[in-house]
């Protein structure tokens, strides 16, 4: 495909993303579609990325942020409003197409909603079916006009499925960089020249960060006997204040931990990484950082997920390897003394660390080349354009 085609009417676009990460992939493919179309608008569902690039904000990500099924059933009343909402913007404003990020328990439904309105539907950051078995494909197959994918495994399983889909570069690609080298970062924050710089990436929802903060901090002092001096550093991520992690670190005794904001120049200069399953481990491989993997939820969004996952791995990097490249430890795996274990051998054992860097590398390739969220707007510029003009 290519964008390069006549030039039609400008178009309304309603736009629902669910989460920080849908937020950042979003922000980046707006900013790509307004340099194409700068006449198109967008109005929907979204984070403070998107409003900078244009959006007209009617909902706010950081009021969506659930994690599992128990936190669905918990705010249903509120998810049904935001639904109604969306449902009501479509029909009044009567939108040329809807654009869904990714937040598949959400999106997939309204994907149907949208069909049976009889408006175009296009779905960016495919959802991830492979992994929750097939029984959402369906819905992919006869409610989305065109699936815009960035695994390079996803390709084949869709169209195999029946499902019109274009593969395009990771968008990450183009935003994971280090605004300072290592030595600059660590001066910056004081870390002395010998100590092991360990970067915690908790999550981006509270929740999350409720879960896996404490017991990466248990982890770091158990490194701490082993590895002098240790110097721990927490990302924080947007929309988590500093205070919420501040209080968690008093409170598992680190009252002094580090943290920042500039995420990708931690990970560039850090020794090894402990982080939560998600975009954080493919920002990893991006980066050449070694890390371990943990992700921790509710017991019943374990038991019904274990239940249902259908993949080897959880990691995003281990699912596109094809193999286990970083460890993960998932719910009560999850242990300090696992957790240490794991780091430690990234800290003691060049070797292994070597060739888990290899490995990164590799996964690094498979996510294509850059310009993802360039040579996706084009994709989307022009489907929706050719559909006018069909």
């Amino acid at each position: 495909m290519s964008a390069f085609v006549a030039q039609s009417s400008p178009k309304r676009i309603l736009i629902i993303a669910g989460e920080p990460s849908g937020d950042l992939q979003a922000a980046l493919l707006l900013a790509q579609v307004r340099k194409l179309r700068p006449e198109w608008s967008f109005f929907g569902v979204g984070g403070p990325r998107m409003v900078q690039r244009g959006l007209e904000q009617l909902v706010g990500i950081e009021e969506l942020g659930v994690i599992g099924f128990a936190g669905v059933v918990r705010k249903a009343f509120f998810f049904r409003r935001v639904f109604a909402r969306m449902e009501h913007a479509m029909r009044e404003r009567k939108p040329d197409a809807v654009l869904l990020v990714d937040y598949p328990g959400f999106n997939l439904r309204f994907a149907r909603r949208a069909r049976r309105q009889g408006v175009k539907v296009v779905y960016y950051i495919a959802p991830q079916v492979w992994a929750w078995g097939e029984q959402r494909v369906k819905i992919l197959r006869t409610a989305v006009d065109l699936l815009v994918a960035v695994f390079p495994f996803e390709d084949e399983y869709f169209h195999s499925r029946g499902v019109n889909v274009f593969r395009v570069g990771h968008p990450l690609l183009d935003v994971v960089h280090a605004d300072v080298d290592r030595g600059e970062f660590r001066r910056q924050y004081h870390v002395p020249s010998p100590a092991k710089l360990i970067a915690l990436l908790p999550g981006s929802r509270p929740g999350e960060v409720q879960r896996h903060l404490p017991v990466m901090l248990a982890a770091v002092s158990k490194l701490g006997e082993r590895f002098s001096p240790l110097a721990p550093m927490i990302a924080c991520a947007p929309g988590i204040a500093e205070q919420k992690l501040r209080s968690i670190s008093a409170r598992c005794g680190a009252p002094d931990a580090l943290m920042t904001r500039d995420v990708y120049s931690l990970l560039a200069a850090c020794d090894a990484a402990l982080v939560k399953s998600g975009t954080g481990t493919v920002e990893c491989a991006i980066l050449r950082t070694p890390f371990v993997v943990l992700y921790k939820t509710g017991r019943i969004n374990f038991l019904i997920a274990r239940r249902l996952i259908k993949t080897p791995h959880l990691a995003m990097v281990n699912l596109i390897a094809g193999k286990s490249v970083v460890p993960e430890f998932i719910q009560d795996e999850a242990t300090p003394a696992r957790l240490a274990a794991a780091a430690g051998e990234l800290l003691s054992n060049p070797h292994y660390r070597e060739l888990m860097l290899q490995e990164l590398d590799r996964v690094r390739e498979k996510l294509g080349p850059p310009g993802g969220a360039q040579q996706a707007a084009e994709i989307i510029v022009e489907f929706l354009e050719r559909v006018e003009s069909t």
